[in-house]
């Protein structure tokens, strides 16, 4: 084991690695069949979304690979010594590891998947995996302490080691000497509970006399309200007594106030029959009543449909006449214009027309005003020579 103390180069690698591993077991943690069935359930349709389907056939395929690992494992420590079953195993063990490192590639391309797919696993599906990465982020913490510790801290630290076993030394000196005064203290409390024992014999001592003198006068209180009772008994008889006959008397009137009373009952009974009676018929013809108007009410309907979809009709054939109106007033209104422009035309022709023969007109007078001027200077010239 080297001496020297790692540099800060070594120190950022091991921190490297151990968070690329922690990195990779957060992956694989999620990377279990319950996820994948998860990921393929109805429920797990926003999070397929998300994963995208190159990642679920990796997922499919590592699961895949894993069984087959598992299996040939078995088969070769099941056939240990055999060259072609540990081929395989290693063949096996080669493509889960290149599935492996594919798969982590990928969920590392893909934000916050872990905690997306942590919800599609049980509470303690992984508590293992879970607790290792735990223990070994805090060892990755006590790593990076001890590689960044300097020799004037542990100096220092040892210095503090030191002193807290010399502190230790003295606790223990102390705990010995508070044991001996609690050996002393369980004497005097010994001494304390003996004496506290005799008091109690002479209380209940005590005690047994008084329980005596109270059966005593318990029998005397018994006998006193035994005799009230029997005073209170006879008293209520004879109230009950008393009572007894005014029910009876009541019971009489009863039976006269209810013979008089069913008289009166059968003559309402009747009375009530013939209401109901009357009742019945008044109802049957106000059913009559309500079954022709609602006849009549049907028929209303029956032509107000009718004449409802001959109102649509009308409606929708003088729609057309007047579209139709329209029309042809714009197309009046379109030839209009166009005669008018074609007027306008014509008049702006004329009118360039006579101002063409108008300029020709006067070119033409200049010219022959030009000509006898000419003639009329050369007749005038002629003269004065002669």
């Amino acid at each position: 084991m080297p001496s020297t103390k790692p540099t800060n180069l070594d120190a950022g690698r091991i921190i490297a690695i151990m968070d690329e591993l922690k990195e990779k077991l957060s992956y694989l943690s999620v990377a279990t069949p319950q996820v994948l069935a998860g990921l393929q359930s109805e429920e797990g349709q926003a999070a397929q979304e998300l994963v995208g389907p190159e990642l679920m056939k990796q997922l499919a395929e590592q699961m895949r690979l894993e069984e087959l690992y598992v299996v040939a494992n078995a088969a070769a420590e099941r056939d240990f010594g055999h060259g072609e079953e540990g081929e395989e195993v290693r063949e096996e063990e080669h493509l889960l590891k290149q599935n492996t490192l594919a798969l982590c590639r990928k969920m590392r391309q893909v934000p916050d998947i872990v905690t997306q797919l942590r919800n599609f696993q049980e509470r303690d599906a992984n508590r293992n995996v879970l607790q290792f990465l735990r223990t070994l982020a805090e060892m990755q913490d006590l790593t990076l302490r001890r590689l960044t510790t300097t020799v004037e801290e542990e100096r220092s630290r040892a210095e503090l080691l030191d002193h807290y076993k010399n502190r230790e030394a003295e606790a223990s000196k102390r705990r010995h000497h508070l044991e001996k005064e609690l050996g002393q203290l369980k004497a005097a409390c010994e001494r304390a509970v003996s004496m506290r024992t005799e008091i109690l014999t002479k209380l209940k001592a005590d005690l047994l006399d008084v329980r005596d003198s109270k059966q005593e006068r318990m029998a005397a209180l018994r006998n006193r309200y035994e005799t009230r009772m029997k005073e209170h008994e006879a008293a209520f008889a004879a109230k009950e007594e008393d009572l007894r006959k005014k029910i009876n008397a009541l019971r009489e009137a009863n039976k006269k106030a209810k013979a008089n009373n069913e008289e009166e009952e059968q003559g309402l009974k009747s009375k009530a029959k013939r209401n109901e009676m009357d009742v019945a018929k008044t109802i049957k013809e106000y059913d009559e009543k309500v079954k022709e108007m609602a006849f009549k009410l049907g028929e209303m309907m029956e032509a107000h449909k009718k004449e409802q979809k001959q109102y649509n009709e009308l409606n929708d054939h003088f729609k057309k006449v007047n579209e139709e109106k329209a029309t042809i007033t714009a197309e009046e209104a379109i030839a209009e214009a166009r005669r008018k422009k074609r007027e306008k035309e014509r008049e702006r022709r004329d009118e360039s027309a006579a101002l063409v023969q108008a300029f020709w007109r006067g070119i033409v007078t200049r010219e022959t005003y030009g000509a006898m001027k000419k003639a009329k200077k050369k007749k005038g010239g002629g003269k004065k020579k002669k």
